[in-house]
């Protein structure tokens, strides 16, 4: 019986690639029950996020297991398994406990400590734990990671700093349009990324005016109204995009929302009643909310998640440097859960300790 990993992240992939494997966290629940049907394999967690996919599970054989995962990605999202196959990593046992660590300590992430991760490696753990797709082993690789997770940030430097996902909008807005005086930021969506953005929003005080959307309007009615903005009807969409200066979209949709052709309308809109500036989009979704073309329209910046890079790379630099410590707690951790806990670890670790 193996414990084994299978995945790809923003280190392995493009976010066209990342996209297109994603699990929608409304149909988690079903993938769930499908992926632990599947021929040996008897539990599993999906940790699904903007920057990774991964697939944990209890296999009673290992490479069958991870040939296993593999397939199910392929056949779950439709995409061909020598397509997508370059583009994933894949460990067991030992290696696949080392990996779990390393992602819940936040020195896998795309920016390094970030506190996200963690809730994220709980929430997907106790998603499988509610549709009873959990046993003992993964039950006691994932309480170790998030004890992992825990000790990491309150030992260890890795989280100081301002480097949120909402901190490095900002700063990227701030760069692209000088000032924030008087200018119309519209916020799409109402998850962990919109409420990050608008939290250092207000800690700032932004002289600014902030719309909100969200198809679930008293979801946007909440969020707006913590920063001092207002919701708008995701209905109106259109509309709102015309009076905006900077969009920042990060929905769960699993399907474009904005089209290339609204915003090349929208554009000539704006040529006929004023000569601002280029309109600055944002999107933080994945899958993507808005259609990549949309870059090529004269007038328009757009900028993914892959496109942050060059702004982390500048805030990370102190962080990396506790990475040492964290990996001597990841070290602690893997050889007293080896000694303690049922899970059968014996092959050796293929990443540094």
């Amino acid at each position: 019986m193996s414990f084994i990993a299978v995945g790809t992240n923003h280190t392995c992939s493009p976010i066209e690639v990342r996209e297109r494997l994603a699990f929608p966290k409304k149909s988690l629940s079903k993938v769930l029950e499908r992926l632990t049907t599947r021929e040996g394999i008897d539990a599993a967690v999906i940790l699904s996020t903007c920057n990774r996919v991964e697939l944990y599970a209890h296999a009673r054989d290992a490479d069958e297991g991870v040939r296993a995962l593999e397939e199910f990605l392929s056949d779950y999202h439709h995409q061909v398994l020598v397509t997508i196959e370059p583009y994933l990593y894949a460990y067991t046992d030992r290696e696949a406990v080392i990996h779990l660590f390393h992602v819940a300590s936040g020195v896998d992430s795309q920016i390094v400590g970030e506190p996200q991760i963690l809730e994220q490696v709980r929430h997907a753990y106790e998603e499988a734990k509610l549709n009873g797709c959990t046993d003992d082993l993964i039950a006691s690789a994932f309480s170790r990671a998030i004890a992992v997770g825990e000790r990491s940030r309150e030992e260890t430097g890795i989280s100081e700093g301002e480097t949120s996902i909402g901190s490095i909008v900002l700063s990227l807005i701030k760069e692209e349009l000088g000032t924030l005086k008087d200018k119309k930021i519209l916020i799409i969506g109402v998850g962990k990324v919109a409420e990050s953005l608008t939290q250092h929003m207000k800690r700032e005080n932004i002289e600014t005016i902030v719309f909100v959307s969200n198809r679930t309007f008293e979801k946007a009615q909440e969020l707006a109204q913590a920063v001092g903005g207002q919701a708008v009807n995701f209905a109106l969409l259109k509309q709102n995009l015309k009076e905006a200066d900077a969009v920042i979209s990060a929905t769960g949709s699993p399907h474009t929302i904005i089209r290339k052709e609204e915003i090349a309308e929208m554009l000539r809109h704006k040529q006929r009643t004023s000569n601002q500036h280029p309109l600055l989009i944002i999107d933080l979704a994945v899958p993507r909310d808005v259609d990549p073309e949309v870059k090529h329209l004269e007038g328009v910046t757009l900028f993914c998640l892959d496109d942050l890079d060059f702004i982390i790379r500048r805030t990370v630099d102190r962080r990396k440097q506790e990475i040492p410590r964290v990996l001597r707690i990841i070290r602690e951790e893997v050889e007293d859960l080896c000694i303690r806990e049922p899970l059968e670890l014996e092959r050796e670790p293929a990443l540094l300790l």
